[in-house]
């Protein structure tokens, strides 16, 4: 036996490891697993015509690590293969470091897309904007990744440079950056009145204890007199799911915020535990395209709770639970095996969250990301029209309705 139809063989073998994996995670009704070796049969048959017929003699590992990542990445953008040297790499250090440059990341359609930026960071000072698409990263292609492998080629030690290849709407070629690692302190929430009457309150990202500083800004706030909230999230990315239930908490004092529930992985209520003050005054959520992870959690619970508005554009749509899965080689994969929902029962990943106040609406210009034409630098200013259609809204409802 030739040592080319060794790897043949062993290509084969692992593909049908990981179907089988898959299979076992995902569901193992007969019909099911009938269809999986009927696929299998064909994926054989295909891998062999590209073995005797192809032009050239093909690389068989290559193809069989393309089959693979094609495999993961039609599932969904966080489903992760690792070589037996990445997956141990992986379980030695789940964190790859403490330094980043402030990009929330994930892939549309095979493209690396950035969600959103983080203020004050690298990336946002080299003009790296929600929508951008990263096209390589230190040379490597990032079709070759999946979003967990980006982000972490993108974090990595303080002082560390990273290498970007970035493609804006404005431009058709993709610029080369390079960007040094630094160390992110999340940004403080910020708030003030936004007229005489409303609380106007802006959170970048779910961090540790950011919920305790959203209670402590509304208090303030509303002790000066407001009795109105407008909760700004667009452009918040990343955090814990948490910080994102205690948030929702401030706002609803008791029933489902969100669950996760997958094929084998039993539903998971989160459900609201207020520990201290809740905030009844009538509220409005304002998010975009870039609003992501746990803030879609607070944003989709006041929707399904039906109790505030949520006003802006759709958001992005990331909410998975994955799972670590040894494959037998030494390889393994990081599988996502649930998903979270709204307590509307509307899942997260991919869909996102969808304003009942849309602005723009339906028809009105928007920029080529489809996001509002509103720029970060006008958020909580005189010409930010989500803004303003937000407090709009939260006086329309405050004003009592006139006798026919």
């Amino acid at each position: 036996m030739s040592n080319r139809f060794r790897y043949l063989l062993m290509a084969v073998s692992l593909v049908l490891v990981l179907y089988i994996v898959i299979g076992g995670v995902l569901g193992s009704s007969s019909s099911t697993n009938e269809q999986t070796y009927k696929d299998l049969g064909v994926y054989s048959e295909v891998l062999s015509r590209i073995k005797s017929d192809y032009v050239t003699e093909p690389s068989l590992p290559k193809v069989t690590d393309g089959a693979i990542r094609g495999l993961l990445e039609a599932l969904d953008p966080y489903s992760t293969y690792f070589t037996p040297e990445q997956f141990k790499e992986y379980q030695e250090h789940p964190n790859p470091g403490p330094a980043g440059v402030g990009l929330f990341v994930s892939k549309k359609f095979g493209f690396a897309t950035v969600i959103s930026v983080l203020p004050g960071s690298p990336a946002d000072k080299a003009g790296i904007k929600p929508a951008d698409l990263i096209d390589r990263i230190n040379g490597k292609p990032v079709r070759e990744l999946s979003a967990v492998q980006i982000e972490r080629k993108l974090a990595g030690e303080p002082g560390t440079t990273v290498e970007l290849w970035v493609v804006n709407e404005s431009r058709g070629e993709p610029q080369k950056m390079t960007l040094t690692r630094v160390v992110l302190a999340p940004p403080a929430v910020s708030a003030k009145m936004a007229d005489d009457q409303t609380a106007y309150v802006r959170v970048d990202t779910f961090n540790q204890g950011k919920a305790q500083e959203v209670a402590a800004a509304l208090k303030k706030l509303t002790a000066e007199g407001a009795n109105k909230i407008v909760l700004d999230l667009r452009d918040c990315a990343g955090g814990e799911v948490e910080e994102a239930v205690k948030t929702a908490s401030l706002f609803i004092d008791k029933g489902l915020i969100t669950y996760t529930q997958g094929q084998r992985s039993p539903r998971h209520d989160f459900m609201a535990e207020p520990m201290g003050t809740v905030f009844r005054q009538p509220l409005a959520v304002l998010i975009n395209r870039a609003t992501a992870g746990p803030a879609e959690i607070v944003a989709a619970a006041v929707l399904g709770d039906k109790r505030g508005d949520v006003v802006g554009a759709p958001s992005f749509g990331v909410g998975v639970v994955q799972k670590t899965i040894p494959v037998g080689d030494g390889s393994g994969l990081l599988l996502s095996v649930a998903k979270y929902y709204g307590p509307d029962g509307k899942v997260i990943e991919d869909k996102g969250v969808t304003p009942n106040v849309m602005v723009p609406s339906p028809g009105e210009v928007a920029s080529l990301s489809g996001g509002p034409l509103v720029t970060r630098q006008q958020f909580g200013t005189k010409d930010d029209t989500q803004l303003q259609k937000a407090i709009e809204v939260l006086r329309q409802e405050s004003t009592p309705a006139k006798a026919a």
